[in-house]
């Protein structure tokens, strides 16, 4: 495992209490544990790549196939640098996207029924590490993944 694979994000599948660590130095916690939690049900894994994360060292979340609501909790980020958030979905509808911490960013993504609708928010530089992801769906069947880069 390489050494900037140490920084990647511990991923939290929500309420329902499922945490998949991905490296060793992340922290992990479920969605909505001391923070904003996605409205409604959490949603569930899914099986394919919505959203694949590119093939860099600097991913430090990488979500490739979630359906319906939920989110993500790390610790990984380097306060120093700004990262960008990427967030695509499919099913008709869109999603509503929050990135939480000192400087919070909200956006929407429209999810087409035959393709993957994307948008992107670039987070500056900032004090604090810990960052809460959450993803609200319009519909629980919409399929969504997200990757976070924080290039050094």
């Amino acid at each position: 495992m390489k050494q900037t694979k140490k920084r990647m994000l511990a991923v939290a599948a929500g309420a329902l209490g499922a945490t998949v660590a991905l490296a060793g130095t992340a922290s992990a916690q479920p969605a909505g544990a001391g923070g904003s939690a996605p409205h409604g049900p959490i949603g569930q894994p899914g099986t394919g790549e919505i959203l694949p994360a590119p093939e860099t060292e600097d991913v430090i979340l990488s979500i490739p196939d979630w359906i319906g609501n939920g989110g993500a909790v790390t610790a990984s980020v380097i306060p120093t640098l700004p990262f960008t958030v990427k967030v695509g979905c499919r099913g008709g509808g869109s999603v509503q996207v929050h990135v939480g911490g000192l400087a919070p960013a909200d956006f929407t993504v429209q999810c087409p029924v035959d393709a993957t609708g994307v948008g992107s928010v670039e987070i500056p530089a900032r004090e604090g590490r810990d960052l809460q992801f959450t993803v609200d769906t319009s519909d629980p069947s919409i399929h969504w993944g997200m990757y976070a880069v924080q290039p050094r």
